[in-house]
């Protein structure tokens, strides 16, 4: 039984992901639909990663992964909302590559000259399915998608979002090592 603090706290964080949510619906439709500039604004590093420490609490302590978080601090000039977003795709698709029985399943969420990089010390991506990943609807690990329920958008949402802020998005994998993504802004 919850106490009526935990309660209203729960009620409270279930409201902010949904205007979260819904911000973030409306302006990947205005992306889709128009391609339109997006707007930006200097965002403290830090609080876009506690963001996403937040939002993937539940998921990476149902999966016993652990988030590890090094900043140097600095900001990003970005839409908050829209790079919060695919950095939760990135850091839930790295929990996602451990198998259920790893010993040492860690993601790493690291920011220091101008890029972010999410690392994982799964699976890895094999290299003839590389070039696809960023393609709506496919998936790696075909099996994954019922487990986990994927929907096969969350990395081509990534790279739209990346293009979106000019950003470039390089992927490094070694099957059975793992894989880190980078996300650099110029």
């Amino acid at each position: 039984n919850m106490t009526e603090e935990e309660k209203n706290s729960s009620l409270a964080h279930i409201e902010n992901q949904c205007k979260w949510l819904e911000r973030l619906v409306q302006t990947l439709l205005r992306i889709i639909t128009l391609d339109c500039e997006i707007e930006r604004r200097p965002c403290e590093v830090d609080i876009l990663f506690e963001g996403v420490r937040q939002n993937t609490q539940k998921s990476l302590a149902d999966r016993n992964v652990i988030l590890i978080i090094n900043s140097n601090g600095g900001t990003l000039n970005c839409n908050a909302d829209l790079i919060q977003s695919l950095l939760i795709n990135l850091v839930d698709n790295a929990a996602k590559a451990y198998d259920a029985d790893a010993s040492d399943k860690r993601v790493l969420l690291n920011f220091a000259d101008d890029t972010i990089e999410v690392r994982d010390f799964g699976r890895g991506i094999p290299t003839e399915a590389m070039e696809r990943i960023f393609d709506p609807f496919y998936m790696v690990d075909k099996s994954r998608s019922k487990k986990s329920g994927g929907s096969g958008l969350g990395l081509t949402l990534v790279k739209s979002i990346a293009d979106a802020h000019g950003a470039n998005l390089t992927v490094k994998s070694d099957v059975g090592k793992g894989t880190t993504i980078y996300l650099h802004f110029s």
